[in-house]
């Protein structure tokens, strides 16, 4: 739910509601609706899931783990994050 979020939402941010959904915000939905014919390549989507982990962390102060960590913020384990973190080569 979260990559499906995270690859429709090329230019805004994303909010985790207190229910579990996901949803982006005014400006994503309107860059969605100008860009729904636009495929996006492999590069394209390392640097935005790049750009989004960044982001999380620095939202959180560089924190991984834990329940204020970016692993939580983002919706996925923290050993998920961690070995995303050193494909994608992000310096903490």
């Amino acid at each position: 739910m979260l990559e499906r979020a995270l690859i429709t939402s090329p230019k805004g941010r994303l909010r985790i509601e207190p229910s579990g959904t996901i949803s982006a915000s005014p400006k994503a939905v309107t860059a969605l609706r100008e860009s729904e014919d636009e495929i996006m390549t492999t590069a394209q989507l390392r640097t935005l899931e790049a750009e989004n982990i960044r982001r999380a962390l620095e939202a959180t102060g560089g924190k991984v783990y834990g329940n204020s960590g970016a692993a939580a913020l983002l919706g996925m384990k923290p050993t998920t994050l961690s070995s995303r973190i050193k494909s994608l080569g992000i310096t903490t």
